[in-house]
């Protein structure tokens, strides 16, 4: 994989769990019962879609400097990705239940 591609992979992941201790926090939760994952990671999921393609632009940005892959290339890469909701939906379940686990 490339260096733009394993970081914006990083920066999906960093953003994911990030929102979901955001979540714990204003819920005053410890951990989201794995069978309510699915639908709370679809209502985030929802919310945040347009907002993650942002922050992977200023994060790349930041993070690339000179080396920058271009808007053009990321929101390419961006519809790759968000191109299947229902696939990017089960894949950030996966992580959430993995990540509750681990923690």
């Amino acid at each position: 994989m490339s260096n733009a591609g394993k970081l914006i992979q990083d920066l999906i992941l960093f953003y994911v769990k990030e929102n979901y201790n955001h979540y714990l926090e204003e819920k005053k939760i410890q951990k989201i019962p794995d069978e309510n994952v699915k639908s709370i990671v679809q209502q985030i999921y929802g919310d945040k879609k347009d907002h993650i393609r942002v922050f992977l632009k200023v994060s790349l940005r930041d993070l690339m400097k000179e080396k920058y892959i271009g808007d053009l290339a990321l929101m390419n890469i961006c519809n790759e990705i968000f191109d299947d909701d229902e696939l990017c939906i089960n894949r950030l379940t996966l992580e959430i239940t993995n990540y509750q686990t681990d923690n």
